[in-house]
C-alpha cells in the first residue's frame, strides 16, 4: 500500500506542508504488473499480502486492475508491505519508510511450489524485494528471459552471482556502480559500466541516469543514450517501475524486432506520462497514448 503526501507549491523541510494526501496500491511488482496489464500484456502477479484492512484493498484492487492472483497467497494474522513516501513541490522524494517484512515469505520453496506454472511465462519479471537465496533460486531454475529491477542499493547485491542467467537489467546509477565497481559521473563512464554488465553476461542494460534519460546497451550494440521527454511533472514516483514495465512490454509485444534505441524511445515516452500523474500508476497509460507519446518523442528529437 503506497501512501503518498504531495506538497504543494511551498515545501519546507521539518514542518508541516499543504498538500494532498492519496492512498494507492503499490510496490515495484505490483507497479510494473499493473502498467503490464494497462499495457495489455497478460499478467500473473507471485506475492505474499496479509489477511488485513491493506490486504483486503490490494487484493480488490489487483483483480480490477486485470493482475491475476491465482499463485499469490494471503498469509493469515500478516502485516501486509506499506510504503509511505513526500514529494516536495518539484514533485521529488524528499523521504520515505517501507514495512515489508512479509516479502520473507517468499522463499525458495515457495517459488518451487510455483516453478512449473513460472516456466510457461514468456517473460519473466523480478524485483529487488525478493530475498538473495530467492532470487538464486530462480536464476538457476527459471527457463524464460529474465527481467530485473533491482529496486534500490541495499538489494542490489542479491543480483551480483546471477547476472549470467539475467537477460535484462534496468539498474540506476547508484545500482549500477555497485554491480561494476565503475564510478559513473557522466554518460562515457556510465557506457563503461553498461558494458561491463554486458560482458558479465546482461544481454540487455538499461541504466537510468534521472533528468538525463537511460542509457541502453545490448552485447552487440554501442550504448546509446535516449534522453526523457516529459513536459509536465507531476510525481517521479513510479517512473522506473513504469519504464521496467515498457521495456518488458516491448519484448512482450514486438519479440526481438525492435531496436535497442526504440526500446529506450518507448520507455521514455511511457515514464513520461506517469510522471504527469500523481499516481505511481497513471490512468492515462495506454498502448495508444504510449505510441502517440513515442511519436512525439521521434519529433522531439
Amino acid at each position: 500500500m503506497d501512501i503518498a503526501g504531495l506538497s504543494g507549491k511551498n515545501y519546507h523541510e521539518q514542518d508541516s506542508n499543504i498538500g494532498e494526501i492519496n492512498l494507492s496500491i503499490g510496490g515495484v511488482g505490483q507497479n510494473i504488473a499493473q502498467n503490464l496489464t494497462r499495457l495489455e500484456a497478460p499478467t500473473y502477479l507471485i506475492t505474499v499480502y496479509g489477511d488485513d484492512s491493506f490486504g483486503g484493498i490490494l487484493e480488490d484492487e489487483c483483480l480490477k486492475n486485470q493482475i491475476n492472483l491465482d499463485y499469490a497467497k494471503k498469509i493469515p494474522g500478516a502485516h501486509s508491505s506499506t510504503y509511505l513516501y513526500v514529494a516536495n513541490n518539484q514533485g521529488d522524494m524528499v523521504t520515505a519508510i517501507n514495512d515489508m517484512s512479509i516479502v520473507k515469505q517468499m522463499t525458495p520453496d515457495f517459488l518451487a511450489e510455483r516453478l512449473d506454472f513460472i516456466n510457461q511465462a514468456e517473460i519473466v519479471v523480478i524485483d529487488g524485494n525478493v530475498s538473495k537465496e530467492s532470487v538464486e533460486f530462480l536464476a538457476s531454475h527459471v527457463t524464460p528471459p529474465i527481467f530485473v529491477d533491482p529496486v534500490s542499493i541495499a538489494k542490489v547485491d542479491r543480483f551480483e552471482n546471477v547476472l549470467a542467467n539475467i537477460d535484462t537489467i534496468k539498474p540506476n546509477v547508484l545500482e549500477a556502480e555497485l554491480l561494476t565497481g565503475i564510478q559513473v559521473t557522466d554518460i562515457e563512464t556510465g557506457k563503461k559500466a553498461a558494458l561491463c554488465l554486458n560482458q558479465r553476461g546482461v544481454k540487455n542494460v538499461f541504466i537510468s541516469l534521472g533528468e538525463k534519460g537511460i542509457l541502453c546497451s545490448r552485447h552487440d550494440e554501442e550504448p546509446t543514450l535516449i534522453s526523457p521527454i516529459a513536459d509536465q511533472i507531476i510525481s517521479t514516483n513510479g517512473a522506473g517501475d513504469c519504464t521496467m514495465a515498457t521495456i518488458a512490454w516491448a519484448r512482450f509485444y514486438y519479440g526481438d524486432c525492435l531496436a535497442l534505441k526504440e526500446i529506450g524511445q518507448i520507455s521514455q515516452a511511457a515514464a513520461s506520462i506517469t510522471m504527469a500523474s500523481p499516481l505511481a500508476v497513471s490512468p492515462e497509460l495506454n498502448i495508444k497514448n504510449v505510441i502517440h507519446r513515442t511519436t512525439q518523442y521521434m519529433e522531439f528529437i
